[in-house]
Order: C-alpha cells, then structure tokens, then sequence
C-alpha cells in the first residue's frame, strides 16, 4: 500500500476514534457526576485527554501526507513523530491530575450513588474502548504509524481503567467505600508507565535512533548472499513518521560499471524492503573491491630493474618499469620500451594508451599532458606525483603511500 493511502486510513482511523471518544467522555462525566463516583470522573477526565491526542494524531497524520518541498526535502513525516512525544506528555499529565484527585478524595470517601447505572456505565466503557483501542492498534500496525499505536495503547489503559472503575463500583456495593480512590491510584500507576515508555520511544525516533537492531543483521546477511557483493560495510536507516529513509555501503566484486551497478541497487532494494516496512528512499553506496595487487607503472631511463634511474618525462622516458605490489611488498617486476617515445607526435597519448593495455592501476610521473592524463583517469589508473628528491625506482615504490595524487596536468 502506498504511503499516502496508509496517511488517509490512519487520518480516518484517528477522526473516528475521536468521535467514540467524544460520546464515551460525555456519557462516563454525566453519570460520574450524577452517582458521585470519583473514579468514573476520573477515568472520563482520562477519555477527554484521548480526544485531544487522538485529534493530535489526526492532525500530525494530515501534516505527513504534504509534499517534500525546499525547506522541508524530507516531507513532514516527523510529524506523527513529534504528535507521538506529545501524546505521551499529555498522558503524564493526566496520570499527575489524577494522582492528585485521588490523594484528596482518600481520606474522605463519597458513597457512590445510581450505583447501577454507574456500573453499567463503567462495563460499557471497557467493552467500546477495547473495541477501540483494537482498531486504532490494527490500523496503526497496518501502516506503520508510531502515533496511532501509541494511541492504541493509551487507549488500551482506558480499557483496565474503566475496569478498576467497575471494581470500585462493586467495592462501593460491598460497603468499601476508600477502593473508589485506590483504583484511582492504580489507573494513574499505569498511565505513568505507559507515558514514559511512549516518550523514550519518541525521543529515540527523534533523535534517528534504530530501535530494530535485529533486522539489521539480517539485512546485512540478505544483501551480502546477492551475487556480486563482497561485502557489507554500513548500513543505517532511520524512521521518519510511517517511512524510513535507509542508507547503504557495499563492496563489490569486479568493475563498477554503471549498468552493473543499477542491476545490484535494484535487487538490494528489493531485499530491504522485504524486512522494512514503507522503505520511502534507499541510498546504495558502491566501492570497488579493494585492489589486493597494485601494478605500478614508472618512467625509467634505463633497463637496471628496481636500480633504474627514474624519468621525470612521461612519454619521453624510453622505457617503463611495471611493478607488482602486494601489501607494500614487491612480488613481480619487468621493463619494457616506451612505443611512444620516437613518436613524433601525440606521444602522450600513445604512452598512456599502451599502460592501460598492460594493464596498469597506478603511475608515478613527474611531468605528464593534459591528453593521457585525462586518458589515465578515465581508466581508473591513480596518477601519483614523483618525488623530487628520489632518483631510483626501488626508493620510490617504498614511498609510494606517501605521495601526492595528481588532480591535474603538469604539462
């Protein structure tokens, strides 16, 4: 389902729990009133605060469903975010009301009066707010939104405070008159637990914490079983409203072509979304696998090996020494004639085309053109600058992780 069809039937969800909120508030405040029952008003004081926060979730919803624009590129899905902290300052809130109800009434119990009528009441209470908390939880699992299952549950309190009521109520029939402001302070017990909980999880939201470690772990086991990925490097995704916005680094085995690489995003979305839910924006981050073997190429004036006098000309040098490098260590070597370096023209050129051919990944030059330098870059080669205090090859392999990189042409 798409996210803003999940926006719609959360909104509809929300109008309509604030409509049965509405009467149940009214209904339990009329016959508090009238029986003299101090934990029926409270449990609909309780229930009034519900309209507010399930309009709240009506109106973060309503927020989230606007387009991302310049100021907000993200879109406004922290919104239910931001509705869901404000519920649960508003069920601490009233945990605190009733708290201080309850101490006042305690000492001096009221026998409650239509106790019938009070007790039907409260029976009914538990009945439509299960009901209801059922839904708003159902749909808020359906499409993922944090306010309405936080709304969810703070209704599903109302449904054990609407049953202490009613065991206070039998309590008031059996003479117990102090249980009417016990079960006061049992409800206000459980709204402090259930605000914190909610508030934690909202902040943390907020804060673009990652609650769901778990289902990183099998992202990174799905996504490095795709043929291709070598390796899984980070992954972090952070919840915003009902989507997530993800981020992805992998390592891929081979060349990194363009073509390549749309294949593997396209089935690395797909894996993602198989464990995360409304995955809104996905960002895959592809690296080359690290090359464990550098073929080095140097410009030499002489065929002496790793004694060899270096050549500060790139494509006037007669001859290249290509080395092998494994872990800064020297595994191979060979020269070989420069083809370009009788040329009369486009010499550069030629000499760049030809240690591509063999293969090459990075050179170390003193002066190169503007034609292979570009040549060479476009080939993924690294261009190095050579030192110039060095003369001899060996001495300037050892140095190779030290030097510049070459960001431009010399010549």
């Amino acid at each position: 389902m798409a996210v803003q069809e999940n926006l719609l039937l959360g909104a509809k969800a929300s109008k309509n729990a604030t409509l049965t909120l509405v009467f149940l508030s009214i209904l339990k405040g009329v016959v508090g009133f009238y029986s003299g029952s101090a934990s029926l008003i409270a449990d609909a004081i309780h229930t009034s605060l519900d309209i507010f926060t399930s309009l709240a979730v009506w109106i973060g919803l309503k927020l989230s469903m606007r387009g991302s624009e310049e100021k907000f590129p993200y879109g406004y899905y922290k919104a239910d975010n931001l509705v869901s902290l404000f519920v649960s300052i508003i069920i601490l809130f009233s945990g605190v009301e009733l708290v201080r109800e309850a101490l006042l009434n305690i000492a001096s119990p009221v026998e409650i009066k239509l106790q019938g009528i009070a007790l039907g009441t409260a029976v009914f209470s538990v009945i439509a707010m299960y009901a209801l908390s059922q839904y708003k939880f159902k749909v808020g699992k359906q499409i993922d939104s944090q306010a309405l299952i936080a709304d969810a549950l703070h209704s599903y309190t109302d449904v054990f405070s609407s049953l202490i009521v009613a065991i206070t109520i039998i309590g008031s029939l059996l003479g117990v008159l102090w249980l009417d402001s016990a079960g006061v302070l049992v409800i206000s017990l459980m709204i402090f637990k259930l605000g914190i909980g909610m508030a934690k999880d909202s902040i943390l939201t907020l804060m673009d914490a990652w609650l769901d470690k778990d289902s990183i772990e099998r992202i990174r086991q799905n996504v490095g079983s795709i043929q291709g990925v070598k390796t899984v490097d980070e992954i972090r995704l952070r919840k915003s409203g009902l989507v997530v916005f993800g981020e992805i680094e992998i390592e891929i085995e081979g060349d990194a072509s363009l073509k390549r690489v749309e294949m593997l995003f396209e089935e690395i979305e797909k894996t993602v979304k198989n464990e995360v839910k409304n995955l809104e924006h996905l960002v895959v981050n592809v690296k080359p696998e690290k090359i464990s073997v550098m073929k080095i190429a140097v410009p030499v004036l002489m065929q002496e090996g790793l004694h060899s006098k270096v050549s500060r000309h790139f494509s006037k040098a007669p001859y290249f020494i290509f080395i092998e490098l494994e872990n800064n260590d020297i595994i191979s070597w060979d020269v070989s004639e420069n083809p370009a370096a009788g040329l009369e023209k486009k010499k550069g050129l030629k000499a760049a085309e030809f240690l591509k051919d063999q293969g090459v990944n990075v050179l170390i030059a003193g002066e190169i053109g503007e034609a292979p330098f570009h040549t060479l870059r476009d080939n993924f080669v690294k261009l190095l600058q050579m030192p110039e205090e060095i003369e001899d090859v060996e001495q300037v392999v050892k140095k190779v992780s030290e030097l510049n990189t070459l960001t431009a042409p010399t010549e």
